[in-house]
């Protein structure tokens, strides 16, 4: 049927009557040209947009103002930059599309990351560049306030413990039940005021969370305190089903409840308890690896976790369980997730304050903080109750790895690993950061000294010719730092043996706080080497690992200076697995790994191995010299176990690892097990040990710590042992991944960009000043607090006010750690209805084209994609406006837009309705 719509003609009608309809006959009319015809437009005569891509890879430019066309003759020379730019970000996009093209080699993925680079580049100077005359394009964000995303978080005056209660605020608390006893020190600036709680002085009142509270304050208040206790509701979530399509709100899952201590800046408290008990730190990576079964698809669904475990109840009521906990085993104190990004535990470590830190990989924001690169290293700092006290990123512009991690008698943290790219305030005897040949690739060791408020102090990187990695970190008695690595080539300041090389290296700052390498020396085989652990011993060191193949461990003598002095060597036989950890623990060597050798020269064999791959730990002379006390004990069943942990104190070893089919009196529980285990090594038994699984019946137990009075009834009732850590450092750099001499430039209405660079002191207000000034005083810098953190925020003095936020060269780019977005801000006003700039100017538009779009995996891809296709809108939107700037406005309308339409011509639409019906039968 051939349709006739009537409102062509109504259209029609309205239109020679001056009324304005809404399309129809009015835009069949030839019209005047006032803009000419856009590149996404039909007819808008763009390149071909793969030959435009083809032309891109083999070197040509992707902004070409010549070929922009325009239909218009006299039209402004701003369309044709407009289209111009337009069409090299549609190239832009058909390159970074490439990506996503099957079959593509490394060379073809390595030209297309070039060449988006090379365009990247390109159109970031035209339109930094770029004059229009009735428009304004900024490359980043158009914006009337600049504020800082990273921030310094205040001093908090308040601590909250995990849930202990769900349901009603007046049920008796279980974790309150029985003998619950601790101690609270109050230290004031001229007294310390001790108040011990024993909760078995309430009598027969219940333990509910109100009268236990109210009994501690009581308590507090007796004592002359000003801190006091809380109960802190926790309101139940929300709970939903969906019934034949629709979402039904099911009852609120029940409130929960915890304590809270409300303390003051004038009262630092620290808790502790009478009876204490031995605790393990642990963390695990579960999830199944492999959901689908094909090792080509990546779709494993990990998570990392931080777990404590209790090690004895003699003196201590063991763990309570949450009801539900997924995956309980008999001991646990806690087993929570870690940040998402976290992709890997390095190593763990209990300070002299009973804090755990703990050594990770990320791969992206983590605690809120953004990385420069594809992957971080983060030192996580924990209380005993399992809460994040403080993170610090390293900052490296690349890929970094942490593999090292010591603390010392005083605080001060070492960590050690790899580094690949450049990394700004670093002291280097380095290649592979300057190398743009072979080995710009190729990873470098370092090694950064945090002190006890973790605020980085230094930071030392040397490297091989090739790639070279730190792997162990460990302080001499007096602060100097030790490292041992290993490299492919000759590291700076040695000589090679051949293959992988292990080295050991030795840093210490003067008085002024000048670091001075000590050394660095080559260990190890004409083979591959391996470094598996470092200790200090007084004015010696030992250091561990696998020398062609073989367990080895060399014992030196330091020097004063230069070298130091080998003095022993002891050969423990062939590895067949690997060295995982060297310890010093009462004056001997606790040296512990997975091997298949049933006969290691290590001592008097205890326990036998069991066949397949075990681990083993050995407790041998500090000189190296065999001794009649000598012990090696093998822990294993007839499988493969995998050791990934050793921790030694007080006499105490402990093993963690990957448990193989069968285990000692350990049931398998899931798919893939770990296990926990104490061993003593003078009889080769399992005085404790635990078998566990996790999510999905796999876990990848990772390094561990022990605090032998770490557990204690603190833990029931989630307090922290130690001093109570409510403050963070107040320097940038420390609460981000900035360092020192990372820049960004500011720009004050069209003056020259003004470089503003990191101190490794900066705090929020020094770097305000240093705003300020480079702005000329031409803006309000000022401190927000949101959320109980601190920010910067960046407006306009006046209306007049353009301030433009550029970003630094290259890896020195503070902007994005900082969460400063490229851009340009300025003041607004509204003016009929409509935000215009409020210096009465052109407006001005915001591509929000970051500057570090790259192509390096597949999110980049996505991200680069969603970023350019959003800039081409910005685009769009502004020839949209151009048009309507350009194009005159209609007359005033003189007749009712609700004219009626007379009926006789009704009647004529009508009839000729009713004879096209005729002429196509009506269908």
């Amino acid at each position: 049927m051939i349709s006739f719509d009537p409102s062509i003609l109504m259209n029609y009608y309205q239109s020679r009557l001056g009324v304005t309809g809404q399309g129809g006959a009015s835009e069949l009319l030839p019209r005047k040209k006032y803009a000419p015809t856009a590149p996404w437009s039909p007819g808008g005569g763009a390149p071909d947009p793969a030959q435009s891509v083809r032309n891109a890879l083999l070197g040509r430019r992707f902004i070409d103002e010549g070929a922009a066309k325009l239909d218009l003759a006299g039209a402004s020379a701003d369309y044709r930059r407009m289209f111009a730019l337009y069409n090299g970000l549609s190239t832009l996009m058909g390159v970074a599309e490439r990506m996503n093209a099957k079959g593509l080699t490394s060379v073809d993925q390595a030209k297309i990351r070039s060449t988006f680079t090379k365009g990247m580049a390109e159109i970031a100077n035209y339109v930094d560049d770029l004059k229009l005359d009735s428009v304004r394009l900024t490359r980043g964000e158009a914006m009337t306030r600049a504020r800082m995303e990273t921030g310094v978080p205040r001093d908090k005056t308040e601590y909250i413990t995990a849930p202990l209660v769900s349901g009603s605020s007046s049920a008796e608390v279980p974790a309150f039940q029985g003998d619950v006893k601790f101690d609270i020190s109050l230290k004031r600036v001229n007294d310390t005021l001790n108040v011990s709680i024993d909760l078995s002085q309430m009598g027969s009142t219940p333990r509910t969370m109100g009268n236990v509270v109210g009994f501690i304050n009581q308590k507090l208040a007796d004592a002359g305190a000003v801190t006091r206790f809380a109960s802190h509701r926790i309101p139940g979530a929300e709970r939903t089903t969906t019934v034949n399509g629709r979402v039904v709100k099911l009852t609120p899952e029940p409130d929960r409840w915890a304590l809270k201590v409300k303390t003051d800046i004038a009262e630092k408290l620290t808790f502790s308890a009478p009876a204490t008990a031995g605790a393990v730190y642990m963390a695990q990576t579960v999830g199944n690896p492999d959901p689908d079964g094909k090792p080509s698809t990546d779709d494993a669904k990990l998570t990392n976790q931080f777990l404590k475990f209790q090690t004895d109840v003699t003196s201590v009521p063991a763990p309570l369980q949450t009801s539900g906990e997924a995956n309980f085993v008999d001991g646990r104190a806690f087993a929570k997730d870690l940040d998402p990004n976290v992709i890997a535990v390095r190593a763990t470590q209990v300070g002299p304050d009973g804090a755990v830190y703990m050594l990770a990989d990320v791969e992206n924001k983590v605690a809120g903080q953004e990385i420069k690169g594809t992957q971080d290293v983060a030192l996580l700092k924990y209380d005993s109750a399992g809460n994040l006290l403080y993170t610090r990123t390293l900052g490296a512009s690349d890929k970094a790895s942490g593999l090292a991690l010591a603390v010392s008698a005083d605080g001060k943290v070492a960590v050690a690993g790899s580094v690949t790219g450049a990394m700004n305030g670093t002291t280097n005897g380095v290649f592979n950061s300057g190398e743009t040949g072979a080995f710009a690739d190729q990873s470098d060791s370092f090694v950064t000294l945090f002190d006890a408020d973790g605020q980085e102090m230094w930071t030392q990187r040397r490297g091989a010719r090739q790639a070279d990695e730190a792997s162990q970190v460990s302080f001499g008695a007096d602060g100097a730092v030790y490292v041992a690595g290993r490299a492919r080539s000759s590291i700076t300041g040695s000589t090679g043996l051949g293959g992988w090389d292990n080295y050991i290296q030795g840093f210490k700052a003067d008085a002024t706080g000048k670091v001075q390498h000590l050394f660095t020396q080559a260990v190890g085989s004409s083979g591959d080497d391996r470094a598996g652990g470092l200790v200090v011993d007084g004015d010696s060191l030992v250091v561990a690992g696998v020398e062609n193949g073989r367990a080895v461990l060399r014992r030196f003598d330091l020097q004063a200076t230069g070298a130091p002095t080998l003095v022993a060597t002891r050969d423990l036989g062939e590895m067949q697995g690997e060295i995982k950890g060297l310890v010093l623990d009462g004056g001997q060597l606790v040296l512990a790994g997975t091997t298949r050798n049933a006969a290691l020269s290590a001592g008097t064999i205890t326990q036998a191995h069991a066949g397949g791959s075990d681990a083993f730990v050995a407790r041998l002379s500090a000189n190296l010299t065999p001794a009649a006390s000598d012990r090696l004990a093998y822990y294993g069943g007839t499988g493969d176990e995998k050791l990934t942990g050793l921790a030694a104190k007080d006499g105490q070893i402990w093993l963690s690892g990957q448990a193989g089919a069968d285990l000692p009196d350990q049931p398998k529980v899931g798919t893939k097990d770990g296990f926990l285990a104490r061993i003593d090594v003078d009889t080769g038994d399992a005085v404790w040990s635990r078998r566990f699984t996790g999510r999905e019946g796999h876990t990848a137990p990772g390094p561990i710590a022990i605090d032998t009075t770490g557990a204690s009834v603190l833990d029931r009732i989630g307090l922290p042992k130690g001093t109570l850590d409510l403050s963070d450092s107040p320097r940038v750099t420390a609460v981000s991944a900035a360092r020192a001499g990372d820049t960004f430039y500011l720009r004050a209405d069209g003056g020259r960009p003004q470089a503003v660079t990191l101190d490794e002191k900066d705090t929020l207000e020094t770097l305000a000043t240093k705003i300020r000034r480079a702005l000329a005083f031409r803006a309000k810098v000022e401190i927000v607090t949101s959320e109980g953190v601190r920010r910067l925020q960046i407006k306009p003095l006046h209306d007049r006010s353009l301030i433009e936020i550029l970003p630094g060269k290259g890896s020195d780019n503070a902007l994005e750690v900082l969460g400063l977005a490229e851009g340009v801000v300025r003041n607004t006003k509204v003016v009929d209805g409509k935000t215009v700039p409020a210096d009465g100017k052109a407006p001005l538009y915001g591509l929000g084209l970051p500057s570090d779009l790259n192509l390096d995996d597949i999110h980049q891809v996505r991200h680069a994609l969603a970023e350019i296709s959003s800039a081409m809108s910005v685009i769009r939107t502004a020839y949209k406006d151009l048009v309507a700037l350009a194009s005159p406005k209609p007359p005033p309308s003189t007749v009712n837009p609700a004219g009626h339409v007379p009926a006789y011509l009704q009647s004529q639409i009508a009839n000729y309705q009713s004879a096209l019906d005729r002429l196509t039968g009506g269908g």
